[in-house]
């Protein structure tokens, strides 16, 4: 049998991830105030300057992220490469 290649998923902690909430970023755009407005296939969410990062395991951006009642995203987890 030959072994498949290990997907981004496969490394996103479950308090993170429960119900298939984390992607690769799409874009990444640093706002005026060192917030990031971040996108994936999931949405668009706001990430606070302040709000804690995670290392990411390939070296891409993954974001987390999920609606709030209102529609609204929220961000769960970010995970940004070693160097940013």
């Amino acid at each position: 049998m030959l072994a498949c290649p290990a997907e981004a998923h496969d490394w996103y902690p479950f308090e993170c991830c429960g119900g298939m909430d984390c992607a690769p970023a799409m874009s990444v755009e640093q706002l005026p105030n060192f917030a990031l407005h971040v996108t994936s296939v999931h949405g668009k969410v706001i990430i606070p300057a302040t709000f804690p990062r995670r290392e990411s395991k390939d070296g891409r951006v993954h974001i987390c992220m999920r609606a709030k009642g209102d529609g609204v995203m929220r961000p769960i987890c970010i995970f940004m490469p070693p160097s940013q």
